[in-house]
């Protein structure tokens, strides 16, 4: 499993990803997008999710992953990873790839909604972990 040091770095992931969130404005373009994936990322680490995966951001875009540290578009190959993301609407959705979804549609995406955000994002972090980590038991699917 994952050591001590890395764990606290990827808790310090997430708690630096919260406050990333709290820097936008609370105004009528960022609330409902703030508020949403400020909950979202609350619940995962109220989950312990944040013990196992890295958060960051593109832009706007909040990314996890594996990784031992930031840097996913500098690694050969790119690794997986799961964003959280909104489209021109600004319908909030969850998606897998392999790269940037500035640039890149992604592999798969579901939409996000209050009742469904945690439970696809568990879905979606497991199938990440069985990719990247498949020597080691998936911490989401013994919970």
């Amino acid at each position: 499993m994952l050591d001590s040091s890395l764990i606290q770095e990827n808790k310090r992931s997430w708690a630096d990803m919260i406050d990333f969130v709290e820097s936008f404005p609370t105004d009528d373009t960022w609330h409902a997008w703030k508020t949403f994936v400020r909950s979202v990322l609350r619940q995962g680490i109220d989950s312990g999710l944040d013990q196992y995966f890295r958060a960051g951001q593109s832009m706007q875009h909040i990314i996890f992953s594996t990784a031992a540290h930031h840097g996913l578009e500098d690694m050969d190959p790119a690794p997986p990873r799961v964003t959280i993301a909104f489209d021109k609407q600004m319908h909030i959705y969850l998606a897998w790839s392999r790269s940037n979804l500035w640039f890149n549609e992604p592999n798969r995406k579901v939409s996000l909604t209050c009742s469904n955000a945690h439970g696809m994002l568990r879905i979606y972090l497991s199938s990440l972990w069985d990719e990247t980590r498949p020597s080691e038991p998936n911490p989401i699917s013994a919970a």
